[in-house]
């Protein structure tokens, strides 16, 4: 999507809806475009090469950096690092031990409870679309240069 189409929509709405729109818009459109690109992109990549969901790669991704030395969590220190219930937690994670991407453990310190630890597969899955989906994201900002993706970064870090 080029600029002159993301005006046009911005002109549309603002049309349309001018009790609503505000300066925001020009920030916030190309923003959720952006981000519908980065998302999308990602999603195909590991839908295609991985048969995995977002999701699946988050909850792989928090065991793989967070786990520490034996890559594992407990089911509720996972939960705490994630945006689901509990309840889709334990959908998620069947899966992905159906998957044989991670397995449950036995808690050393806690003998009533099963630590969730990745397996090397996960691993190898984690790192290689990871590496895939950065890869994909390098392409899109690579349009900007040095300074212009350091003005960015801290452009919306002032803004969160």
């Amino acid at each position: 999507m080029d600029k002159k189409h993301i005006e046009k929509i911005q002109e549309q709405y603002k049309k349309q809806s001018p009790e609503m729109y505000n300066e925001s818009v020009e920030l916030t459109l190309p923003f959720f475009i952006l981000h519908k690109k980065i998302y999308e992109g990602g999603n195909e990549i590991l839908t295609n090469n991985y048969k995995l969901n977002q999701t699946e790669l988050d909850v792989l991704a928090n065991l793989y950096y967070l786990g520490g030395e034996n890559f594992s969590l407990t089911p509720t220190k996972l939960y705490e690092h994630m945006l689901f219930s509990s309840g889709g937690m334990t959908k998620v994670l069947k899966k992905l031990e159906e998957k044989k991407l991670i397995k449950r453990v036995d808690n050393p310190e806690d003998k009533r409870s099963k630590l969730v630890q990745i397996t090397q597969e996960g691993k190898d899955i984690t790192s290689n679309s990871l590496k895939e989906i950065l890869s994909y994201e390098e392409s899109i900002f690579s349009k900007l240069d040095e300074k212009e993706r350091h003005t960015l970064k801290e452009l919306l870090l002032k803004a969160l």
